[in-house]
């Protein structure tokens, strides 16, 4: 018997610094990866600095959504590098303003050590909250610098890493009951980026009136002081670009993992960004898109609103946001983490194959820097096999909505 079970504790005992080694390569790999990558010119940072820089010039925003005048402000800002501001909202603008003063070069080296700092913060306090210790804890580093869309943020130095930073301040904020924070932050999100509007959906079904309050009030104040900043006539050239943009034949590209690009690709034809699709029937592409997002939003209003688990619910609506959003890219993808560290914490106390294999296969399509843009697998039923970060976040909601059933646990069981 001592002999058996030192023998355990030695094989456990190495177990755990492999796990470790494996961690700490991963990171020095990230820290190698970013000061490479610290100073390169980029699209995503290129837009967030030009913008930055022409609203401290006192330029207009709403030219801004003029393709030919932006692409002509970043080649004399960041030359050699072509992009437009496509739907960013004029507020995005506001994102790196704090830096436009400087050169392209130094505002990018603060921009991504800002947000490193951050995403370090943020790493502690998962690790604490979800109190991921022993083995667990280098398991959720590997999870996190093992990760694709992590990767493609520090290539552009998109804000994504920001995004995924503030949202788990709203994902703690509201499990400890704060309602008034977290609408105070996600306030703050929506009006720089867009993201997380998805939250609002569910903090409706969950009564979070105060929380809802909170986003809304945020929103106005913000809009109402940078307005003589932005004008009312960049909102007006934004509503009209972003009507337009929702049916761009662009987004049917695979570069774009979400339910709209999937359809429009395989059922609509373009001579020049989709010219191989199985089927040329747009009509079907609508409707399949519609019908899709209409019950996977119903299935999942059903399940938060039968279940109380708000961490599982708020993973699951992360989870919608990314999928629904037509424009969702690789760096987008970051913001999975969130659920991805929810299952994760929900399976620590899981002995099933069948959850555990879900959450690997789901994680590793969404994490490994798959070819789902090459021309090899992007034309006829090929591209079926073309969005794997989009199929590795359903296997992600699945596995969420299987995990708030089995706690079997309903809203009237818990009010009684």
């Amino acid at each position: 018997m001592p002999a058996n079970f030192n023998s355990s504790k030695f094989f456990s005992r190495y177990k755990l610094l492999f796990l470790w080694l494996v961690s700490l390569i991963l990171i020095g790999y990230f820290i190698f990866f970013t000061v490479k990558h610290i100073t390169i010119p980029s699209n995503g940072f290129a837009t967030y600095y030009t913008s930055s820089k022409l609203l401290l010039e006192g330029e207009n925003p709403a030219n801004f959504y003029n393709d030919e005048y932006f692409s002509g402000q970043v080649e004399k800002y960041v030359p050699g590098i072509y992009e437009i501001y496509l739907v960013n909202l004029p507020t995005t603008a506001f994102l790196i303003f704090p830096v436009a003063g400087f050169d392209y070069q130094t505002a990018r080296i603060i921009w991504i050590i800002f947000y490193l700092i951050l995403l370090s913060i943020t790493i502690g306090l998962i690790v604490k909250q979800m109190k991921f210790d022993g083995a667990w804890l280098p398991l959720s580093l590997i999870l996190i610098f093992s990760f694709q869309p992590l990767y493609a943020n520090i290539v552009s130095a998109q804000a994504y890493i920001l995004i995924f930073c503030l949202l788990t301040f709203v994902l703690f904020g509201y499990i400890s009951g704060k309602l008034k924070l977290p609408g105070f932050i996600l306030g703050i999100i929506v009006m720089l980026k867009s993201a997380g509007a998805s939250l609002l959906l569910l903090f409706i079904i969950k009564k979070k009136w105060q929380t809802i309050l909170t986003t809304l009030i945020t929103l106005v104040i913000l809009f109402i002081i940078t307005l003589p900043l932005v004008g009312y006539e960049s909102w007006i050239v934004y509503s009209n670009k972003l009507i337009g943009y929702s049916s761009s034949p662009t987004l049917s590209v695979t570069a774009y993992q979400s339910v709209h690009s999937f359809f429009h690709h395989l059922f609509i034809f373009d001579e020049r960004w989709n010219p191989f699709p199985i089927f040329n029937l747009p009509i079907i592409a609508t409707l399949l898109t519609l019908i899709f997002t209409l019950t996977i939003i119903f299935i999942s209003l059903r399940f938060v609103n039968k279940y109380e688990s708000p961490t599982l619910s708020f993973g699951i609506f992360i989870v919608l946001g990314l999928i629904l959003n037509p424009a969702s890219i690789d760096y987008h993808y970051i913001v999975i983490l969130i659920p991805v560290f929810i299952l994760f914490d929900w399976l620590k106390g899981s002995s099933s194959l069948f959850y555990w294999s879900i959450f690997i296969i789901s994680f590793l399509m969404i994490a490994l820097a798959l070819p789902y843009t090459s021309t090899k697998i992007t034309g006829g039923l090929w591209a079926i096999f073309a969005y794997p970060k989009l199929f590795g976040a359903f296997g992600l909601w699945f596995l969420g909505l299987e995990a708030l059933r089995s706690i079997r646990n309903t809203i009237g069981t818990i009010n009684s």
